[in-house]
């Protein structure tokens, strides 16, 4: 079985959530890319990632992968903590640099955030939901493909209304918008294990 862990906004697929999910989920076959800051570029490389899948993957992603993850149709969908709207964290960073929390592969240490970076992110957010944009898979979409965890302690985004005016299953749980490592191996793992 293949999962796809998708990453937040200045992290990678060295995170420590991807580590875990390889270590807990150690028969599966867990794929982490390092997803482009630059969306086009993102979707670019997602799409193409996605053309190798099998139809029955999962797609597990947080934060910022969570939008990302939303995107996958026809595939299984786990979102945790998803920002919706990553251009409105960025739009209050304009003019500065952010580092990657975590090494990259392409060896990038940190990213400017840009006028024109936050634009391309309205851009994609405003057509996030439309069922013909996206990354389209080989099977139908069906709301039911889609699960979403919400942390009661998440100051950093909130987007569990929104997240309902289009699916249905949503659980919240007791934590901030990182996902923990309880979370990880109490919540998250056995979700994808029962998929």
């Amino acid at each position: 079985m293949q999962v796809v862990y998708l990453h937040g906004l200045s992290s990678s697929g060295q995170s420590t959530t991807a580590q875990r999910l390889r270590r807990t989920l150690s028969k599966y076959d867990v794929i982490s890319p390092d997803i482009p800051v630059q969306p086009e570029l993102a979707m670019t490389e997602l799409k193409r990632l996605a053309s190798t899948l099998k139809p029955d993957a999962i797609i597990v992603g947080t934060s910022m992968g969570g939008m990302f993850a939303q995107l996958f149709r026809g595939f299984r969908r786990i979102l945790i903590n998803p920002s919706f709207h990553t251009s409105r964290h960025l739009r209050e960073k304009i003019g500065q640099r952010l580092p990657f929390h975590n090494p990259r592969l392409d060896g990038l240490k940190d990213f400017e955030v840009t006028e024109k970076l936050v634009k391309k992110y309205e851009k994609l957010e405003a057509k996030q939901f439309d069922p013909k944009f996206g990354i389209i898979g080989k099977t139908p979409d069906s709301p039911d493909q889609v699960h979403a965890f919400f942390g009661t302690k998440d100051d950093v985004v909130n987007c569990k209304k929104e997240y309902l005016t289009h699916y249905a299953q949503a659980t919240d749980f007791e934590g901030g918008h990182r996902l923990d490592p309880n979370t990880t191996i109490t919540l998250i793992v056995p979700l994808i294990q029962s998929l």
